[in-house]
């Protein structure tokens, strides 16, 4: 997996959140996104699904995706939140999860401009660029 920014993103609307272009065709671009105390995920086609759960106290922010159990605790910022998610997750993971949860963009399409948000390019051969 490879980090694409450190910062947080924030496209002015979601058509303005371009994924990443790519000319491996083994690597796939996503964007997460920390939302009303939700992990969130898009990939290429728009599609949004909910991963998981963050709470947020005594100025640290834990969380926990659904799918797997993976969490992480006493982040001390959404940035090294949105990292550390991005450092758990892998192409097999996000892809099942796509094919499994439901598209939620429609629900989501006017909150996610001010998310905080990372974009992430995952391996689908495996975690080697």
């Amino acid at each position: 997996m490879r980090i694409l920014t450190n910062r947080l993103y924030q496209p002015n609307n979601l058509e303005e959140a371009v994924m990443v272009e790519t000319s491996k065709q083994d690597r796939m671009p996503y964007l997460l996104f920390l939302c009303e105390n939700r992990i969130l995920a898009q990939n290429i086609d728009g599609h949004v699904i909910d991963l998981g759960g963050l709470t947020k106290q005594n100025g640290t922010i834990d969380w926990l995706l659904d799918g797997n159990k993976e969490k992480g605790e006493n982040l001390k910022t959404e940035i090294e939140a949105l990292e550390d998610i991005a450092n758990k997750i892998d192409f097999l993971f996000l892809d099942g999860q796509f094919t499994s949860l439901p598209d939620i963009s429609a629900e989501y399409k006017d909150k996610l401009t001010s998310a905080p948000s990372m974009e992430i390019v995952l391996n689908e051969l495996g975690d080697k660029p």
